[in-house]
């Protein structure tokens, strides 16, 4: 496998100058408020700048979480030692695959509230799901849309049988048959084996194989989550930043100029 170590975050994104500048200069300490009501109630605007950088920072973690995910399928020596009982080549296997797809599906969900806060649709969050969002976006919002149906099947190559066996903890590890490698995981360093099952190469190429998977889904979920905040721009600044120079509502007193940037 690929020993690079993936530096994955949202750099590349425009949005996100703009947004850490307008939360840079604008310090809480300084000021009166008791309470987050005393706040919002004083300055809508930079309340919401506030709980956008919230959602935004947790969108971006994500991303750095999952860089891990290579790193343990990189570990030079397995089973892993453990001071309870070895990881077996399986259960390691799959422990990784189940933290990559919990991670995903995190990502999904930090993507919904993400939206949900930026464009203030106000939805609780048993309705923040992909159904919802398409009765929400479809008109207004299309490319946003777009790139939430992108996050929203992340891990899917990773699931076996998607619509059956997913919601049952299935995962797919790509050793051919993996009962059989969970078996023979689990006897190897106790039984000695002469079934001429090659445990070794079998688990380097599911190893290499998940790799690949996990690093082309990150890529995808990457570039679709840097259009979506993109694209979520224009709201953060004509709406409630009025960053624009032709607004008639001017700038808050609390957000210089020098914070405007173009797309």
């Amino acid at each position: 496998m690929n020993n690079e170590y993936h530096w994955w975050d949202l750099e590349e994104s425009s949005f996100k100058g703009v947004l850490y500048d307008s939360i840079n200069c604008y310090f809480l300490h300084d000021l009166p408020y008791q309470n987050w009501q005393e706040f919002s109630d004083a300055d809508p605007h930079m309340a919401y700048a506030h709980l956008t950088y919230v959602r935004f920072n947790m969108l971006e973690q994500q991303f750095i979480d999952l860089r891990v995910i290579p790193q343990m399928l990189g570990v030079e020596t397995v089973p892993v030692k453990s001071s309870v009982q070895d990881i077996n080549r399986y259960d390691w296997l799959k422990s990784i695959v189940d933290l990559t797809l919990f991670r995903f599906s995190s990502l999904r969900d930090i993507a919904f509230h993400f939206v949900n806060e930026v464009l203030e649709l106000g939805l609780s969050d048993y309705q923040l799901n992909i159904k919802r969002l398409k009765k929400e976006l479809r008109t207004k919002h299309p490319g946003i849309l777009e790139d939430l149906k992108i996050l929203d099947k992340t891990g899917d190559d990773l699931r076996s049988d998607r619509n059956e066996r997913a919601h049952k903890g299935f995962s797919e590890l790509y050793t051919g048959d993996d009962q059989m490698f969970k078996n023979m995981s689990w006897m190897e360093g106790e039984i000695i084996d002469n079934t001429g099952y090659d445990l070794v190469s079998i688990y380097e190429n599911s190893r290499d194989k998940i790799c690949e998977l996990v690093v082309q889904e990150v890529q995808v979920s990457l570039k679709a989550t840097v259009n979506l905040v993109d694209n979520c721009y224009d709201h953060y600044r004509d709406t409630h930043l009025r960053l624009s120079r032709d607004s008639s509502m001017g700038v808050s007193q609390h957000f210089p100029l020098h914070c405007e940037k173009d797309r």
